[in-house]
């Protein structure tokens, strides 16, 4: 016991700071291209220097999640091929570990690497990419107040306004509205369930009015309203987070939201079924690695093995962007879209796998 517990723990920090390794090259190239394209935009609309290094620094969580299925792919590589070329993965078969053996002992820290990623895609990447967005359009986001969990802040003249939940196609859902007098006192408390912005006319729906005065609060209600003014259609554009980085729960919540007002919701279930996907493709890319490891342990050539490993990390990810754009405009199911490439890796790598065992 105490051999496999030193064995795990050696395997697992290789490929631990292999994958660290894969994503911190993975980070700078991208990073590097999303600076020197925003080099172009300083001193454009208030945009400075300052901000395309927020930009970097707030677009680092959805790296991660993006990331993470490939950086899995090339530790694992990076891991394993340097143990393979020091002998060392001959040494543990020698002693009676099984190829299935060191294959659980890379998931297991592919696994813990995988939850990480997951926590951070689903409650701190659509924040910050609302950050991003935000940076974008400098100008604009002066006019929000604030940003936080408690939602989205905005002033309009004497109006004040919070808003729970933001979507791209011009939607809110749960806004508060708070009127102010000449003398700064709050007047009227309005609630709306739903705001949808059409032809240049924001109608609410499940309305609540408390108007308050001298003689106490009076409330009123209305199924529906149209108001000219509420938030400026501009702001969308910066505070709104696409589907691809919004979290699981929003996803469903407006998915369901969708269908039952009969609209298109195929964008926003591909991303939700995508959600899944991405851990099930990290888990298949640390699974192909292992065969071509221990296929050029016996034959030989660990650079070509690990080319061919990073040409299907391309191919994977150019068949996902296929399968997604088919099953949005081909009406092709989502699920389809989503699982797919992932399902086709799992299915390539166990195959391989059958043939080193």
């Amino acid at each position: 016991m105490a051999l496999i517990r030193n064995f795990d723990r050696y395997l697992g920090r290789t490929v631990f700071f292999g994958t660290l390794m894969a994503l911190l090259v993975l980070f700078s190239i991208d990073s590097i291209i999303d600076l020197i394209n925003d080099l172009e935009s300083i001193g454009k609309r208030g945009f400075t220097f300052n901000h395309a290094l927020l930009k970097l620094l707030f677009g680092m969580p959805q790296r991660l999640y993006d990331f993470i299925p490939t950086a899995l792919l090339l530790g694992a590589l990076i891991g394993l091929g340097n143990m393979a070329a020091r002998g060392e993965l001959v040494a543990l078969r020698a002693v009676g570990i099984s190829k299935l053996r060191i294959l659980w002992s890379v998931l297991k820290v592919g696994l813990v690497l995988i939850v990480i990623s997951i926590f951070v895609g689903e409650n701190i990447a659509p924040t910050t990419e609302g950050y991003v967005r935000s940076l974008n359009k400098t100008s604009d986001i002066r006019k929000i107040s604030i940003r936080s969990r408690s939602g989205l802040w905005v002033r309009d003249g004497d109006r004040y306004i919070n808003v729970q939940e933001i979507f791209p196609d011009y939607r809110m859902s749960e806004i508060w509205i708070y009127e102010l007098d000449e003398n700064y006192r709050l007047k009227r408390a309005s609630f709306a369930k739903q705001a949808f912005y059409k032809d240049g006319i924001w109608e609410l729906s499940d309305i609540r009015h408390s108007l308050i005065s001298e003689h106490g609060i009076e409330t009123v209600t209305a199924n529906e309203e149209h108001w000219e003014s509420l938030v400026s259609p501009e702001l969308f554009d910066v505070v709104t987070v696409k589907p691809e980085y919004m979290n699981a729960q929003k996803l469903k919540k407006y998915v369901k939201y969708l269908n039952q007002n009969e609209l298109d919701s195929k964008r926003y279930q591909l991303a939700y079924y995508n959600r899944f996907a991405v851990p099930l493709s990290a888990i298949a890319m640390i699974m192909i690695a292992v065969p071509f490891i221990f296929r050029s342990v016996r034959a030989g050539g660990l650079g070509q093995r690990m080319a061919i490993g990073i040409f299907i990390a391309v191919i994977f990810h150019l068949i996902s962007r296929i399968l997604a754009n088919a099953s949005v405009v081909y009406d092709v199911p989502p699920i389809i879209g989503a699982f797919f490439p992932a399902t086709l890796m799992l299915v390539i790598a166990l195959f391989y796998l059958k043939k080193i065992t």
